[in-house]
């Protein structure tokens, strides 16, 4: 809270006048970085036609990926875990990931439908696609924030988006 206050430039109670603690502190940072990746994904598929698997999982990738170093403290925090060991922020950061697969399989259950997928399967294969989607913008994310190569949010999204439409298109 000590940090907080001196990069915000104030005193520890005021600080501690917004935020009860650490843990409402955490749960308001990553509420914020919620609605700022969502406002960037959604801002990513603006006239993207969603019904062409590639072009709509390259341009959420891309949108998802260019949050990560605009704000890379939090994004180590969710990908990395650094600074965790915080339960109550662990649980919001899995509820955050639970809501993101399950608007990725309702996305690709409208590509399964479209393509006359099996519909004995249909849910599963689409829960399935959803999480193999948020594992590889994770994993893209992690390798993104790593900085061990020179990947960018638009050359990393464009063939993570690509592997995921082919994936997609396997099922």
């Amino acid at each position: 809270m000590e940090a907080v206050a001196g990069a915000a430039g104030v005193t520890k109670p005021v600080v501690y006048a917004c935020f009860a603690g650490k843990d409402e502190l955490f749960r308001a940072l990553l509420r914020r970085e919620e609605e700022r990746i969502l406002a960037e994904i959604q801002a990513a598929f603006e006239g993207t036609d969603l019904e062409d698997p590639e072009t709509t999982l390259v341009e959420g990738m891309t949108g998802f990926l260019r949050a990560a170093p605009a704000s890379p403290d939090v994004y180590r925090l969710i990908f990395l875990g650094e600074g965790g060991g915080n339960a109550a922020v662990a649980r919001r950061i899995q509820l955050g990931r639970q809501a993101q697969i399950d608007a990725l399989s309702v996305l690709a259950r409208g590509w399964l439908v479209a393509r006359r997928h099996d519909e004995r399967t249909i849910d599963l294969n689409a829960r399935l696609l959803g999480n193999a989607i948020a594992g590889l913008a994770e994993s893209g994310a992690r390798l993104l924030l790593s900085g061990t190569d020179e990947w960018t949010p638009e050359t990393l999204g464009r063939e993570l988006g690509r592997l995921a439409a082919a994936a997609q298109a396997s099922v």
